[in-house]
């Protein structure tokens, strides 16, 4: 009897944790309010003026804000890919031009070599900035004044690991759900709509703040 009692008590525990676990969406909001974090997800391109307006309102957020928000960047926009069997490499078209192309994959370049925001996100931003210039030159003054070294990017954009990286980067835009049909395309905690997309892009700062303060009770300080 206390063998099939121990036995039963093991198969409630299971339940029970197999109930839990099936009851968490890592894509809701409710998950997300156990870390009190915003995700953002920004999926842009680099020679797109609406995506330059975005990446320049992230820049304007205030430092501390990021205690509780968490960005992450996805350049590649609404480009496509085909696969080239004698290259063996991905060729890829972009909305506006190979110039875009070679500055998404600069990007992604960037992105995998230093993951923190703060380490990728200051030379991303100044690459875009005058959109009027062709990336190369945007890119070699931005690499000098954020000390980033330019000639490992170009060695990793034209290599086969900047090919995969932007390809990577391009399955990640096709999977979203709704698909994108605009450029930046934002998601927040995995969730995109209408709503989400027109007051973010309107105010970023007073977006993410009242989101804060709805979904984790947080309070900016506007000051």
């Amino acid at each position: 009897m206390k063998i099939f009692k121990k036995i039963s008590l093991s198969l409630v525990f299971i339940v029970l944790i197999i109930y839990l676990v099936s009851s968490l969406n890592l894509n809701s909001y409710s998950n997300r309010n156990l870390d009190k974090i915003l995700f953002i997800d920004v999926f842009y391109e680099t020679r797109c003026p609406d995506s330059a307006d975005f990446l320049r309102q992230i820049g304007n957020l205030k430092s501390k804000i990021f205690k509780n928000v968490y960005i992450t960047l996805v350049s590649f926009g609404k480009a496509s890919y085909t696969w080239d069997d004698d290259s063996k490499k991905w060729n890829f078209h972009c909305q506006h031009g190979p110039q875009e192309c070679y500055g998404n994959t600069i990007h992604n370049c960037l992105i995998d070599q230093k993951p923190k925001f703060e380490d990728h996100f200051p030379f991303l931003a100044c690459t875009m900035e005058n959109l009027m210039e062709s990336f190369e030159t945007a890119a070699l003054y931005c690499a000098k004044k954020h000390s980033i070294d330019y000639e490992g990017l170009k060695k990793c954009a034209n290599d086969v690991k900047g090919n995969r990286l932007l390809h990577e980067a391009g399955e990640k835009t096709n999977k979203l759900d709704p698909k994108l049909n605009y450029i930046p395309w934002i998601n927040v905690n995995g969730v995109h709509t209408n709503e989400i997309q027109q007051l973010a892009e309107r105010n970023l700062t007073y977006f993410i703040c009242s989101q804060l303060k709805v979904l984790f009770k947080i309070e900016c300080n506007w000051n």
